[in-house]
């Protein structure tokens, strides 16, 4: 029992992630992804501060040392994966955006084995090579009708994964401790946002106005919940299990996103689950081998 309780904080961290697939659709018809993006980091940031000051309490010159590759990881991670994020949102379904991201862990392993000289075993270029299968299968499948398609929204989010992979390869070698890391990269992306923000509204973009209350509850749960909840139960599971049994829970985001959508009513194509599937059961495969590695 009590090593189960273990794992609760990972499994929270994966549900509010998903409801950032689910969710976010409906307010990115309000306010649009660039006001989208940069509310978010800015909203995030009320609960973020407060918890790295009281439980971590960072060397502020570790802080100032690593400034530069703070701003690289708000670019990549933050701003650029984000963006990416939403765009795709507004023509992608959420069902295929989770399954697509839950690529990350197989392109993390490929490039870590480029970039970080990590071995990649027999098993994980299997679990790759079926997760990728999977993967093709969602995107060609997600069409009406059972058309196969490729949306321009489907490849946003394979350039987010390859943004978010490349943010994976930085974080290593960050020294700040990692709820302060997420706060202060959450402020650089915020201040990064604020100018594209500022021509976005001057462009016509008036959506601030017109908010309901509805749109306001959806905008403030994305900057809580997926955004400054889900990072800080990642950190605490990171602690917990190690960061790689951590990592492979990101498979429970599409199943976590699936439920989500059904439950509100929306639909989940038999393509889509056949495709998550097998993208589930590859990266399983790979990171069953990482897990076992010593």
């Amino acid at each position: 029992m009590r090593s189960a309780r273990l794992y609760v904080p990972v499994v929270f961290a994966m549900a509010f992630w998903a409801t950032n697939f689910a969710f976010s659709p409906v307010v990115l018809e309000a306010i649009g992804p660039i006001q989208l993006t940069g509310v978010r980091w800015f909203i995030a940031l009320v609960i973020l501060v407060p918890l790295a000051l009281i439980m971590e309490k960072a060397n502020r010159a570790v802080i100032v040392g690593e400034w530069k590759t703070h701003v690289v990881q708000a670019l990549l991670g933050y701003v650029g994966y984000t963006l990416l994020l939403y765009y795709a949102l507004g023509v992608t379904s959420p069902v295929t955006a989770a399954v697509l991201v839950s690529l990350n862990p197989a392109t993390i392993a490929i490039a870590a084995r480029f970039f970080l000289h990590e071995n990649l075993s027999t098993r994980t270029v299997i679990g790759i090579a079926i997760s990728f299968v999977g993967a093709v299968i969602v995107v060609l499948g997600s069409g009406i009708a059972g058309q196969f398609t490729i949306s321009y929204g489907d490849v946003l989010l394979l350039v987010a994964t390859v943004l978010w992979t490349a943010y994976s390869m930085v974080s290593p070698r960050i020294a700040t401790p990692p709820i302060t890391a997420t706060a202060v990269q959450a402020g650089i992306s915020g201040i990064m946002m604020i100018p594209v923000m500022v021509i976005d509204i001057a462009l016509g973009n008036g959506a601030w106005m017109s908010l309901d209350g509805f749109d306001w509850l959806g905008i403030l749960w994305i900057g809580f919940i997926p955004s400054a909840g889900a990072y800080f139960l990642w950190n605490i599971s990171s602690n917990l299990i190690g960061p790689t049994r951590t990592g492979a829970f990101l498979n429970l985001i599409p199943v976590f996103t699936a439920l989500i959508v059904v439950a509100f009513g929306g639909a989940v194509t038999l393509t889509q689950l056949a495709g998550g599937a097998l993208v589930l059961l590859g990266v399983s495969f790979a990171n069953r081998s990482a897990r076992s590695a010593p």
